[in-house]
């Protein structure tokens, strides 16, 4: 089963320690946000996609698809 966005950022973020009051304050944004994101009502806009990858230490198609992207 392909895993959606919302369910591998709620993941990498709690796996990366950090509560959804962390995440948004490090992206300018409301918890509300955050919380919307992870429950898939929303998305956010293709450069913070690309700056979650990055703030999560992860790659954005993993973050997207939950596909390893092992330089092909």
């Amino acid at each position: 089963m392909k895993e959606n966005f919302a369910i591998k950022l709620r993941e990498l973020r709690k796996a990366s320690g950090m509560t959804q009051e962390q995440l948004a304050a490090e992206f300018g944004v409301s918890v509300q946000a955050v919380s919307k994101w992870e429950n898939d009502q929303t998305s956010p806009d293709s450069l913070k996609m690309i700056r979650l990858a990055e703030v999560l230490d992860t790659d954005i198609e993993y973050l997207t698809t939950g596909r390893r992207n092992y330089g092909r």
